[in-house]
C-alpha cells in the first residue's frame, strides 16, 4: 500500500511539474485567417505541453486595437496581421526583433521574399510569413476560343490583354473582355500595381519614403486600361463596384479576363465547376510577370516574455513543417514556404501552381502610410485610377497623385 501511494505521489508530482513548466502564449489573428490558425494551434497544442491561444480580431479592428494594446502595455504575445502594416509597427518599436531566428531556419530561403522584406526595418527582421496569397489573372477559355484567340496561350503582356479583351467584347450579347475593381484601393494594389512591378517599375521607392508615380510603366499601363474602357471592353461595374460581384460576373461566362487572386482556382472548382478557365501571372505593359504578395505575417510584440517568445517561435517551426504546410494549403489556399509545391498541392488542382510559382517574384508596397496612400476610398491612389483611366486629364491625375503621395509621405515617414 505504501509503495502504491508513493508511486501515485510520484506520478502526481511529475504531472504537476509538467503543468507548472508549460507556457501559454497568446496570438491575435484576423478573422479571415482564424480558422486555419486555430486549426494549426490545436495541432500544436495536442503535440506539446505548451499552448498557443488564438483570438480572432476583425480585420478593421486589428490595427487600431493592436496599437492601443501596445500603447496601454497590454498587448498579446504575438499577432498575425496583414503584412503591409509590418513596417509601421516595426518603425514604432512595437515588434520583437527575431532576425537571428529567421536567418537560422533551415527553410529561411524558402520564405516568401516580399513577406520578409515587409517585415524588415533598418536591416532587422520582425516577422515571418504565415498565410500568404498572390494575385493572378483568370481567363475564360470558351470565350477566348469564340473570339478567335488561342485558349492555350495566356496573354503575355498587358497590351495583349487589351487586344484580347476588345475581341471578346466584340462578341456582343453583354459580353465584356475585362474585369477589375477600380473603386477599392485594396483591390488595386492587389491587381493593378503588379503591371508596374512586372516592368521593373514601382509607385514608391525601395525604402517606401518617396513617391515615383510618374513612370513610363505607369503611363503605359494607364493607356492600356483607357483603351479597353473607351472600347467598351471593361465590365461597367468595374468602375464603381467593390469587388463583391467580381467572381460571379466571371463565372457567368460573360467576362473574358478577371484580375483576381490565388483563391480563384479552388473557388471556381468548388462553386462553379462548369466554368472553363485558365490562370496566368499578371504581365507588364510589354511583358514580364509579377504579383501582389498579400496575406498575413506573424510577429511577436516588443518585450515579449522569453518563455512565450520561445513558444511562439516553436509554433512557427511547427507550422512550417511540410505536413502542416499541406494542412494550411488545404484550409487557406497557399503555403508560407515556396519550396513545397509537390507536397502542398499534390491533391489539388495543378492550376494553383501558377500563383504559387509567381509568389517568389511578387511585391508589396513598403510604406508607413498604407491606409492613407492606398486603402482610403478618398486617397490618392484610388483617385489616380479613377481620374486617369475614366477621366480626361491623365497628366493632371498623375501630377495630383504624385503631389498627394509626397505630402503624405513627408508627414508619415519615420
Amino acid at each position: 500500500m505504501l509503495k502504491i501511494t508513493g508511486a501515485l505521489a510520484a506520478v502526481t508530482l511529475l504531472a504537476t511539474t509538467a503543468l507548472a513548466g508549460a507556457t501559454e502564449a497568446t496570438l491575435w489573428v484576423r478573422t479571415s485567417s482564424a480558422a486555419v490558425l486555430e486549426g494549426l494551434a490545436e495541432r500544436y497544442n495536442a503535440a506539446r505541453p505548451d499552448k498557443v491561444t488564438v483570438t480572432a480580431i476583425t480585420a478593421e479592428q486589428m490595427v487600431p486595437k493592436l496599437g492601443a494594446a501596445l500603447a496601454g502595455g497590454t498587448p498579446p504575445d504575438g499577432a498575425v496581421l496583414d503584412l503591409i502594416y509590418l513596417p509601421t509597427f516595426a518603425a514604432n518599436e512595437g515588434l520583437e526583433d527575431i532576425t537571428d531566428f529567421v536567418k537560422s531556419r533551415p527553410y529561411a530561403e524558402a520564405m516568401s521574399p516580399s513577406h520578409i522584406r515587409l517585415a524588415t526595418y533598418e536591416d532587422r527582421i520582425y516577422g515571418v510569413p504565415a498565410l500568404p496569397d498572390a494575385s493572378i489573372i483568370a481567363y475564360n477559355t470558351d470565350l477566348f476560343e469564340k473570339a478567335g484567340l488561342d485558349p492555350a496561350k495566356a496573354p503575355a503582356s498587358l497590351n495583349e490583354i487589351a487586344e484580347s479583351a476588345k475581341k471578346i467584347a466584340a462578341l456582343g450579347n453583354e459580353t465584356y473582355g475585362f474585369y477589375f475593381v477600380a473603386n477599392s484601393g485594396s483591390w488595386l494594389i492587389y491587381d493593378f500595381l503588379p503591371h508596374l512591378w512586372a516592368a521593373d517599375a514601382d509607385i514608391l521607392s525601395e525604402d517606401g519614403r518617396e513617391a515615383t508615380v510618374d513612370t513610363p510603366a505607369m503611363r503605359e499601363t494607364i493607356a492600356a486600361y483607357r483603351d479597353m474602357w473607351k472600347a467598351g471592353a471593361i465590365h461597367p461595374t468595374s468602375r464603381s463596384g467593390n469587388g463583391n460581384n467580381a467572381v460571379e460576373a466571371f463565372a457567368s461566362g460573360k467576362v473574358g479576363i478577371l484580375m483576381t487572386g490565388s483563391y480563384i482556382v479552388n473557388l471556381l472548382d468548388s462553386k462553379y465547376p462548369d466554368v472553363k478557365f485558365q490562370v496566368a501571372p499578371i504581365p507588364g505593359p510589354t511583358g514580364g510577370a509579377s504579383s501582389f504578395a498579400g496575406g498575413d505575417t506573424l510577429a511577436l510584440m516588443a518585450g515579449v516574455d522569453e518563455e512565450k517568445k520561445r513558444v511562439l517561435l516553436d509554433f512557427v517551426d511547427f507550422y512550417m513543417e511540410p505536413e502542416n504546410q499541406v494542412y494550411a494549403t488545404k484550409e487557406s489556399g497557399m503555403p508560407a514556404r515556396t519550396d513545397l509545391a509537390k507536397e502542398a498541392y499534390a491533391s489539388f488542382d495543378p492550376r494553383n501552381l501558377v500563383a504559387y510559382d509567381v509568389l517568389a517574384q511578387a511585391h508589396t508596397p513598403y510604406t508607413f502610410a498604407s491606409d492613407e496612400l492606398f486603402v482610403s476610398r478618398t486617397g490618392p491612389f484610388v483617385n489616380l485610377i479613377q481620374g486617369a483611366i475614366f477621366g480626361e486629364d491623365v497628366d493632371g491625375a498623375i501630377a495630383t497623385a504624385q503631389g498627394e503621395f509626397t505630402r503624405i509621405l513627408e508627414r508619415t515617414n519615420p
